[in-house]
């Protein structure tokens, strides 16, 4: 069977793209900010000009930023895309004929901005969907008892999105993942989200553990030196500090707590042990957990 894309797919996905568009777009908190900070808090007709100005230098970054699907737009989308074989230049082109217009709106009232989608703007837009990207079966079929039937097309996205390439190897590491991890709370997602950055930096399935280990040194070291630090500024003022030559840096401890947590539970439950927080440890000096009764016993040890 030919892998070539099919131009019925194409146009299926096409449509529906441009029927989701022409609901309107509301514009999020993060481009809102974007805008009002960048352009003084313009009004629709203001933006407007601007991003019919093809001279000026703010133009282009506004329209990237407003032709940008969010991660709302593509769960939604997901559905349509399952199972299909696309070609993102001809699903960008069908998006342009006949021109469509799409109307971005203001989360505190003011007036709607409508934008022509040309075909620069239909290729970016489609790029960024990631719609010539085929999840392997046995992947979507580890996600069907990983996750409940609202949140799997959540996690194809961030697949989707990911900078990971799928070799046999990660695509194995991954139904591990979710075999054992699932995805029915928080810290699974967010298990998931590290798993996903930790791949698309180019580390091999096979030496996942090592770096994982290492990653959670780094924190725990980041960890410390921000104890440290904050111990030294109950002391003195930064000034003091600085003069003396000390080099502070600022450490989120609840986010570094959560991702070193985040590796804890990839580690315990794909590979059976846990990093320590010191020098690392491999092979026997590894803290070994064969069930999960032992890892909760060490979860919930002084």
């Amino acid at each position: 069977m030919s892998d070539d894309p099919l131009p019925d797919d194409c146009t299926a996905v096409a449509s529906r793209i441009r029927e989701m568009l022409a609901r309107g777009v509301e514009i999020g908190p993060e481009a809102l900010h974007f805008i009002d900070s960048t352009f003084f808090n313009p009004t629709a007709a203001e933006l407007a000009a601007v991003a019919g100005d093809e001279t000026g230098s703010e133009r282009d970054p506004l329209l990237a930023l407003l032709f940008a699907p969010d991660e709302t737009f593509q769960v939604e989308l997901e559905e349509t895309l399952a199972g299909r074989r696309l070609d993102a230049e001809q699903i960008a082109g069908l998006l342009c004929r006949p021109p469509l217009e799409v109307l971005f709106r203001f989360p505190d009232g003011r007036h709607t901005l409508g934008l022509e989608m040309t075909p620069p703007l239909a290729r970016h837009f489609v790029c960024q969907l990631r719609v010539d990207r085929t999840i392997p079966a046995d992947l979507l079929q580890a996600l069907e008892s990983a996750a409940d039937a609202g949140e799997r097309h959540r996690a194809r996205v961030l697949i989707r999105n990911a900078r990971v390439q799928l070799t046999p190897e990660a695509i194995a590491f991954l139904r591990g993942f979710l075999s054992q991890v699932g995805l029915r709370d928080g810290q699974a997602w967010e298990c998931l989200s590290l798993a996903l950055d930790v791949l698309a930096d180019g580390e091999h399935p096979a030496d996942l553990f090592q770096t994982l280990a290492e990653r959670k040194r780094w924190l725990v070291k980041a960890l410390t030196r921000g104890r440290k630090q904050g111990e030294l500024l109950g002391q003195a003022n930064i000034e003091t500090l600085m003069s003396q030559g000390a080099r502070l840096i600022a450490i989120d401890a609840a986010d570094t707590c959560r991702r070193i947590g985040c590796i804890d539970r990839i580690c315990a439950a794909v590979f059976g042990r846990l990093p320590p927080p010191g020098p690392l440890w491999t092979g026997d000096d590894a803290v070994e957990l064969t069930s999960e009764a032992a890892i909760d016993h060490w979860r919930h040890s002084d």
